[in-house]
């Protein structure tokens, strides 16, 4: 018998869940939430749900400045930042990358963030 918990895909969780899983603008808990208080649906919910989406591994959680952002492209890949306006890009990671990961004696390389800084076409 498995010991995962099962969640229950109630109408709120659908809520979130089509709120963000299409998108690519790394939206904050705030923004989803903004998006969807007509429907009642509380901030505690959302964030709670935006949560249980990432334990799951259905989203990724970008950290950006102070705030906690959502993506839900989950396959490996990296990100560009505009330092002006902070819009977040993704973008596909070189195929030899493993190649450049350090060989550190004791240590298991589990995972890699890779971002770039710059300025978008918007911001010059």
């Amino acid at each position: 018998m498995s010991t995962k918990k099962l969640r229950r895909y109630t109408k709120q969780r659908r809520l979130v869940r089509d709120a963000i899983i299409n998108r690519n603008d790394h939206p904050t808990a705030k923004e989803i939430f903004d998006e969807l208080k007509e429907t009642g649906i509380g901030i505690a919910t959302v964030y709670r749900h935006l949560s249980s989406m990432v334990t799951e591994g259905l989203l990724r959680t970008v950290y950006h400045g102070k705030e906690i952002r959502y993506d839900p492209l989950i396959s490996p890949h990296a990100h560009a930042v505009c330092s002006f306006c902070s819009e977040i890009i993704d973008l596909e990671l070189p195929s030899d990358l493993n190649r450049l990961a350090p060989n550190i004696p004791g240590f298991v390389i589990r995972d890699v963030e890779l971002t770039w800084k710059g300025i978008c076409d918007n911001c010059l």
